[in-house]
């Protein structure tokens, strides 16, 4: 009787460690585990990033799309830096610089 019961305890052990470690696989193994949260975390973060990122570049270029729509200073500043334009009766002088001629 003694031995049957201990066989039946070792077997009852053997089979709840078989089911932990079951568990523990599906855990950490399939669609909706551990791991796969892991890696959907880290890429929440980076998008979130990202997305902070490009609401600062959205805010930056509103503020230039509405600096470009009514300040003329700033239409006048793009103008002779980016396009190389002059008022009238302007005189534009060009500088040489002397380490690019030689």
């Amino acid at each position: 009787m003694r031995k049957k019961q201990i066989k039946t305890n070792k077997l009852n052990i053997i089979i709840l460690i078989n089911i932990f470690v079951l568990g523990l696989i599906i855990l950490f193994i399939n669609d909706f585990g551990l791991i796969r949260y892991i890696r959907l975390n880290k890429k929440h973060k980076q998008l979130t990033q990202q997305l902070n990122t490009l609401l600062l570049q959205q805010t930056s270029l509103r503020k230039n799309i509405d600096q470009l729509q009514h300040d003329e200073e700033y239409i006048k500043k793009i103008a002779r830096e980016k396009f190389m334009m002059v008022m009238p009766g302007e005189k534009v002088y060009r500088v040489i610089n002397e380490k690019t001629m030689d």
